[in-house]
């Protein structure tokens, strides 16, 4: 295992993989790491501290293992959660408790303009009662979404509104730094599903990206979504990247 010192050291080390590329911001770099076929990076978020390795699933797991037990894991203060490749054989790593898995798409490519991306809007999350509509569509159809209002690393926010029922689709932006943006708590209200306003909000905050010079977008679903949202951002041009499993680390 060897430690990489900044982003582009852990670009090259990846050899350009996506997680590496689109997923990781060189503003936020804190600690990375390399061993054979697999990289792996610390973050903060909702979820506490964080530790994510991509690449190559064996490889990934015996670099998360050298993680946590240290050193260098005597200095980091210890891990809230660990993100690794699904099929990665992780289970002679005591601490961790499987919370769900996940996978993470990226794209390179403008989607096609959609009638419905005319209803989208910047929400301005600053007034408490644009915050607290966010909060209660989040609460009622993603109450495990990876942000919420008052989050700072979520640069803007976008959302739609109908007649008689306020905001019932919203959408999160991020990352922009990284030369790419990434999407978090796409979401629309359980009653309205179905008529495209997901598609509609991603379209449109996808293009806001493009249109600012941005070269990729990214996002995760969660697996246990796959039947609505996959076939959605395969139309959008999304592709796969890496197919994740996430652990809680127990003290």
């Amino acid at each position: 295992m060897i430690e990489l010192p900044d982003h582009d050291a852990l670009v090259d080390f990846a050899r350009g993989h996506p997680v590496a590329r689109w997923n990781h911001s060189a503003r936020r770099f804190d600690r990375a790491w390399g061993l054979g076929e697999a990289a792996s990076f610390t973050d903060h978020g909702r979820f506490g501290h964080l530790l994510l390795a991509f690449g190559a699933p064996d490889d990934a797991a015996r670099l998360a293992a050298e993680i946590l037990a240290g050193p260098p894991a005597g200095d980091l203060g210890g891990f809230d959660i660990v993100v690794v490749p699904r099929d990665s054989p992780v289970s002679s790593i005591d601490q961790l408790k499987w919370r769900h898995d996940w996978e993470w798409f990226w794209t390179t490519t403008m989607p096609e303009r959609r009638p419905g991306e005319a209803a989208v809007e910047r929400l301005d999350v600053a007034d408490p009662h644009v915050a607290g509509e966010l909060t209660e569509l989040l609460d009622v159809s993603s109450p495990t979404t990876s942000a919420l209002p008052g989050d700072p690393t979520v640069d803007h926010w976008y959302g739609i509104r109908a007649a008689e029922r306020g905001l019932v689709a919203c959408a999160a932006e991020s990352e922009r730094a990284s030369g790419s943006s990434n999407l978090r708590a796409i979401a629309v209200h359980p009653a309205l599903r179905g008529r495209g306003l997901g598609a509609d909000v991603t379209t449109a905050v996808m293009r806001a990206g493009f249109e600012a010079g941005l070269h990729a977008v990214t996002l995760g679903m969660y697996s246990d979504n796959e039947t609505a949202a996959r076939p959605m951002y395969q139309r959008l041009g999304f592709q796969l990247g890496q197919e994740f499993a996430t652990y809680a680390v127990s003290a």
